[in-house]
């Protein structure tokens, strides 16, 4: 446990900013030894800056606190993995700033497994949403574990929908992995916490959600990944540091392609310009995964083109009266206002209403915001 504790130790030091631990470890002859390494001695026998060994030494608590500080979190269900560890996740290993240690609540992934982060936009639309539950869906159903940062959009809805399909998924955070973030992710936390998932940090537990943190962690979901794909990013997207972390470390990228009219396609688009890989159904992500023969034959790829063509239909309308079948027709994934439905069905605003509300009560319409209403489709 003494030895242990040194290591936890450093682990917490991580806060964002700070370089390479591991390097600076191993040059200080191990982690008791930085431990008790005095701040002109960093400076002078490591080359750390002054305000490197400042944060150093004054995050370091006496070792009976660290000791209880370790136990309380263990005490918690949150286990610690150092790099050292043989359980220690093999993909961050190589990678070039592996973490020098991992907070764990729930499981890691297992390394035998396949795995695919989908990452993407926040405020995403109802198409990337549609697209990101197809993707963990799948994925899922088909033994891949999905990883991803928990974030609310796309992030959370792609981990959502694996779970849904009974698949595994893990969450890396930008925060301690004891704290729910964003809150509004709290029962897909819960169930991220169980069952064979996990939730996984950096950061020591109890770290708050701060703006720096997180492009660090990204690297870690790239790593954890064989594949990520990127389903909606505007052109400036904090998505794309994840990106270019995947392609530094030689993940394959694939990119859900969109419309050239619509703001969070711009960053999708341009990656698919510099060359990424487009998603355009499941086999194709199973191709690059390994897992997908490809056979050449004629009949085969109509089949497979027409079910990748297809990734999701809308709700069955067998059934609807005229007036039903027409407000039906004219709803899409691109939000409408009850004026422009009433407009194009040539209907009234009250009958036009009543036909929209009839359509939500069978799932076939959703009122995204109030007025505004899309296609219900379902994931094929």
């Amino acid at each position: 446990m003494n030895e242990r504790i040194y290591d936890y130790w450093i682990a917490t030091l991580q806060d964002g900013y700070i370089g390479n631990l591991i390097r600076i470890t191993q040059e200080a002859g191990g982690a008791k030894s930085l431990y008790n390494m005095s701040k002109n001695h960093m400076i002078s026998e490591l080359g750390l800056s002054q305000k490197l060994s400042d944060h150093i030494a004054e995050n370091r608590p006496g070792e009976d606190h660290l000791t209880v500080d370790y136990e309380r979190m263990l005490g918690k269900g949150i286990s610690y993995v150092n790099y050292t560890d043989d359980d220690f996740p093999p993909k961050l290993r190589n990678i070039a700033s592996p973490p020098y240690g991992i907070f764990v609540k729930g499981s890691l992934p297992d390394p035998n497994a396949t795995s695919v982060a989908i990452v993407g936009a926040r405020d995403c639309s109802e198409y990337g949403r549609l697209m990101a539950e197809y993707f963990g869906n799948r994925l899922a159903r088909e033994g891949v574990q999905v990883i991803s940062g928990m974030a609310w959009g796309i992030d959370g809805i792609a981990q959502s929908a694996a779970l849904a399909a009974g698949g595994r998924s893990f969450a890396v955070m930008g925060c301690g992995v004891d704290i729910t973030y964003p809150a509004k992710n709290a029962v897909l936390y819960r169930r991220l916490c169980s069952e064979g998932n996990g939730v996984i940090s950096e950061y020591a537990p109890q770290t708050p959600a701060i703006a720096r943190q997180f492009p660090p962690r990204n690297r870690i979901i790239s790593a954890l990944s064989d594949v990520l794909i990127v389903v909606e990013a505007r052109a400036k997207s904090g998505t794309l540091i994840t990106v270019d972390m995947a392609i530094d470390q030689g993940r394959t990228v694939m990119v859900v392609p969109g419309r050239l009219t619509d703001n969070l396609s711009v960053g999708c688009l341009k990656l698919l310009y510099q060359g990424a890989l487009p998603a355009i159904g499941i086999d194709s992500v199973l191709e690059q995964l390994g897992l997908q023969k490809c056979v050449d034959i004629s009949t085969h790829k109509k089949q497979r083109q027409k079910k990748e063509a297809n990734v999701a239909m809308p709700n069955g309308s067998a059934g609807l009266t005229p007036d039903l079948q027409t407000v039906a027709d004219i709803l899409s994934l691109e939000p409408l206002s009850i004026d422009d439905i009433a407009r194009r069905s040539g209907l009234d605003q009250s009958t036009a209403m009543i036909m929209l509300t009839k359509l939500e009560m069978t799932d076939q319409a959703k009122e995204i915001f109030p007025g505004f209403f899309v296609r219900q489709y379902s994931i094929t």
